[in-house]
């Protein structure tokens, strides 16, 4: 039987979502985008195509897209400054994700996770799977702390008894100065927020404590897959990172997730060949100006045989979210 077509890397933000902002957060417009105010500052605009579901949908299902997993706006779920406020706003998007997943069969929806407090995400995680969400969407740069931070050891272990993956998604509510020219915040800053997330995982031996835990890093990994070389050396030749049992970066290449948004198909193939082809599956990161459908529209470019490519593009979330055919 031939496996569904998954995309397991798209946002939607529900426009009901903006009727519904906690206070004190505030709504900015801007002709027909909307954006999120927090004490005066406002962050980047929500446009039009990512709160459209139905447009979305459509969008998908012309690239051959069966089943589409949807997480928030990563940018956005950071508007929120203290734990209550967000844990408050996530539970709006995550139910309003729940609504649109409920009223469409082809989507699937992520938990969108508080990234200021860990035992706060465990408990939405938990909710919002009860709820039907296949996984959660965390920030892999968190406002406050590190992912290393001892608050996320409740999300990890929610996460691994609830058999859930977490998908670890860059993004800013305002992008720093040094990255606002030539679009560097997300071709530079996305790939060094993942690769920083890992390296703080590692360092606090989260793969270790936690072997069953599932973690999807977006944008193929960012720097990792390539810079895991030089990582090892940091971690056995610093003093400061001697003497202790975890494992190398060079170890965990294959206890990491991928998805196979590169663009092209060179470093698609590199990261196939590294990680292997069951642990990759097909992402878009639609519905942005960004979106890469590569694997989707030219999979004769990862070089793939048949059965590979069929894992690739939905066997293996199918396996890996527990998800059923629509």
């Amino acid at each position: 039987m031939v496996s569904p077509v998954v995309d397991v890397h798209g946002h939607l933000m529900p426009d009901e979502v903006f009727d519904h902002v906690p206070a004190p957060i505030e709504v900015a417009t801007r002709n027909d985008d909307k954006a999120l105010v927090v004490d005066g500052v406002r962050g980047r605009f929500t446009p039009a195509t990512l709160r459209d579901a139905k447009g979305r949908s459509r969008e998908q299902a012309a690239h051959g897209v069966d089943i589409s997993i949807v997480g928030p706006w990563i940018d956005q779920v950071k508007a929120a400054q203290s734990t209550p406020l967000q844990v408050q706003w996530c539970r709006t998007l995550s139910d309003a994700l729940r609504a649109a997943a409920e009223a469409d069969p082809a989507l699937r929806f992520l938990a969108a996770l508080p990234d200021l407090d860990g035992g706060a995400a465990a408990e939405e995680l938990e909710r919002a799977v009860a709820g039907g969400a296949v996984g959660g969407l965390l920030a892999a740069l968190p406002q406050r702390d590190g992912l290393n931070a001892p608050h996320f050891d409740l999300l990890w272990a929610m996460a691994e008894r609830l058999d859930v993956p977490i998908i670890l998604h860059p993004g800013y509510f305002q992008p720093p100065d040094n990255m606002r020219d030539y679009y560097l915040a997300n071709s530079v800053g996305n790939p060094f927020e993942t690769t920083l997330a890992v390296g703080r995982l590692i360092g606090a031996d989260v793969p270790g404590r936690y072997p069953d835990l599932k973690l999807v890093l977006c944008h193929g990994g960012g720097y990792f897959p390539y810079q895991y070389g030089r990582m090892d050396a940091a971690f056995t030749r610093w003093p400061a990172n001697q003497g202790t049992s975890r494992r190398l970066p060079s170890d965990l290449l294959k206890w990491f997730w991928y998805d196979t948004v590169l663009y092209t198909g060179a470093p698609a193939k590199y990261l196939l060949d590294l990680v292997g082809t069951d642990r990759i599956v097909a992402g878009t990161d639609c519905p942005f100006m960004m979106a890469d459908y590569t694997a989707f529209d030219a999979p004769e470019s990862l070089g793939l045989n048949v059965s590979e490519r069929e894992a690739v593009l939905g066997g293996n979330a199918m396996t890996l979210f527990r998800l059923t055919s629509p």
